[in-house]
């Protein structure tokens, strides 16, 4: 609404932003440790151009926000189509505190969209394409009338009717227009604000939200988490330091997670400090995956755990893609050991390192732990060495394992929920305050998953609380999931699912759909615990989150019929 004196009224902020949990905050890693070189999203590719200005970022297509411009760019470029995004949505009426949905086909576009919300003083919230109608409807929901930028793949996929525009959205906006969109006039086109003049630029204060993600939802519907500039920062500082091995400005780095992930906001910051050359990719399964390598030749490669998994044919390729890489890195969870096998004998660096990370949306980088050749030469022992996920960064994080059921720390060796206490750690749970507070026990969180602490301080995962196996300290559903991988090398994967009242049940997918071979699988799984029958379903039939994560308890219910046997407070 417009006043008599031609200022805009502004919209009602919604009481989330305002009334949260401040994040514990730092500077730095260490007293001499490099720090990143910004804090807020809207500046990051702006700094980028400062600070490597004829630097490329290379990417798989062409933006869906602009068609036909060009996949190679400088971070100038870069930094100019954000300016340019920033433009537009400020002409079809954003303003600070907005909230702005993005909700569209996976690009490093989303990315840029990210930060030209930013820059405006609005929040962006980034929104997985995956989900169905219904998820969508409740996260908008929580979002109390957002912007909502889409695409048209996703209008009709996610249940992005008139009803949802009107009821929902402040507006709704299709970055790759309407053309083909019968008798849909709620929904504006992208393209119609292009020309707008210049933005004013008003970020968010270093303690305020800045940005909201989403969580996988493997156990039920996907979490809002909202970070400030504080918090990102706080767990830039982790990857923007000078580490030996680690990424160099030098480096070429082929990059494959989904954009609208908390691990592209940490990920950014670490460009921006180091500026190496990138290359984004959007679709794990594109022909121009392998073009992109060959072509650029890369020294580090970052994907998801399950991204690697389905990479395992570009590993094995005669032309040896992959030669020149020297640090493999994978976030969010477990990698499996064949996994990691296959990719550093895929490399002719004499001395290659896979970092495992394991990570949450709520805190960033939890523990980390580097491989060499060695640690992965043998194959389809119990426990395999990649359930050992590695050390936190002390003293910048501390974990503690305590009993489920009183809160009381365990004893080393004991299997016990683990706790993080570090900088960086999220602001709120959308509209879940009580979800977040739940989880806050003073400067510790819970993690929401059974693991072990070693005598040295490094943590085993042993499963999440909500997917526990009775004894779980010897019966580790991730534990034998990794070990059938490797000793079945046809597998394309293989998800154990543990039963209130029966026999943990395997559920695998194979190359080409082949059937196991009974006498096989009967060998593969011998020195195993005894587990119920096999059940084997196509690749496509396991049910995925936004970052290729399996959905644990849908599938459960899908096949079993059940629900998920553990307390569950904390997922």
């Amino acid at each position: 609404m417009t006043l008599p004196n031609g200022t805009e009224e502004p919209r009602p902020i919604p009481r989330f932003l305002t009334e949260f949990t401040p994040t514990m905050y730092t500077k730095r890693l260490r007293p001499l440790s490099r720090k990143p070189a910004v804090a807020k999203l809207g500046d990051v590719w702006h700094v980028c151009a400062q600070r490597n200005p004829g630097q490329l970022l290379i990417v798989d297509r062409a933006p869906d926000i602009d068609p036909d411009g060009a996949t190679t760019r400088t971070f100038v470029q870069w930094a100019e189509l954000v300016d340019q995004a920033a433009a537009w949505l400020y002409a079809a009426g954003v303003r600070g505190w907005d909230r702005v949905a993005v909700m569209k086909t996976n690009h490093f576009d989303i990315c840029v969209l990210g930060s030209a919300i930013a820059r405006l003083g609005a929040i962006p919230c980034m929104l997985s394409g995956t989900y169905d109608a219904e998820t969508v409807q409740i996260l908008l929901t929580r979002l109390e009338k957002p912007f909502l930028l889409t695409d048209r793949a996703h209008i009709d996929k996610c249940g992005i009717t008139k009803e949802v525009v009107e009821g929902l959205t402040v507006k709704t906006i299709s970055v790759d227009g309407v053309d083909g969109i019968e008798d849909r006039p709620d929904i504006e086109a992208l393209a119609s604000f292009r020309g707008a003049p210049p933005a004013p630029v008003r970020m968010r204060e270093m303690h305020e939200p800045q940005i909201i993600t989403h969580t996988s939802g493997t156990t039920g519907y996907p979490k809002l988490v909202m970070h400030s500039p504080e918090s990102v920062y706080s767990m830039g500082v982790v990857e923007s330091d000078r580490w030996p091995f680690w990424l160099k400005a030098k480096d070429t780095m082929v990059f494959c997670d989904p954009f609208t992930h908390e691990r592209l906001t940490t990920m950014m910051l670490a460009i921006a400090t180091i500026t190496p050359r990138m290359v984004m990719l959007s679709d794990p399964f594109s022909p121009r995956v392998r073009e992109l390598i060959v072509e650029h030749k890369p020294t580090v490669v970052e994907a998801l755990p399950n991204i690697f998994l389905a990479w395992e044919p570009l590993a094995r390729d005669p032309a040896r893609i992959f030669r020149q890489v020297r640090i493999f890195l994978n976030s969010f969870d477990a990698i499996h050991t064949r996994t990691i096998r296959i990719f550093m004998s895929a490399t002719e660096v004499r001395l290659p390192l896979w970092i495992q990370s394991w990570s949450q949306s709520e805190n960033g980088v939890l523990v980390m732990r580097p491989y060499i050749r060695a640690m992965v030469r043998k194959r389809g022992v119990l426990p395999p060495p990649t359930q050992l996920l590695g050390w936190p960064l002390f003293p910048h994080a501390r974990l503690r394992a305590v009993d489920p059921a009183t809160g009381e720390k365990v004893k080393h060796g004991a299997v016990g929920l683990i706790e993080i206490s570090q900088p960086g750690r999220c602001l709120a749970y959308v509209q879940e305050q009580d979800r977040h507070d739940l989880k806050v026990v003073g400067k510790w969180w819970n993690t929401g998953d059974l693991g072990i602490i070693n005598r040295l301080g490094a943590v085993r995962l042993v499963d999440r609380e909500v997917d526990r196996i009775d004894n779980g300290d010897a019966v580790s559903g991730i534990a034998i999931e990794d070990v059938l991988l490797d000793r079945l090398p046809q597998t394309t994967e293989v998800v154990v699912l543990p039963q209130a009242d029966g026999l943990p049940v395997p559920v695998v997918s194979t190359q080409d759909n082949v059937p196991l071979d009974p006498g096989e699988w009967a060998d593969a799984t011998a020195d195993l615990p005894k587990l119920a029958p096999l059940v084997q379903i196509a690749w496509e039939e396991f049910p995925r989150t936004g970052t290729w994560k399996i959905r644990r308890l849908l599938l459960r219910e899908n096949l079993l019929g059940a629900k998920g046997i553990g307390i569950g407070r904390w997922t």
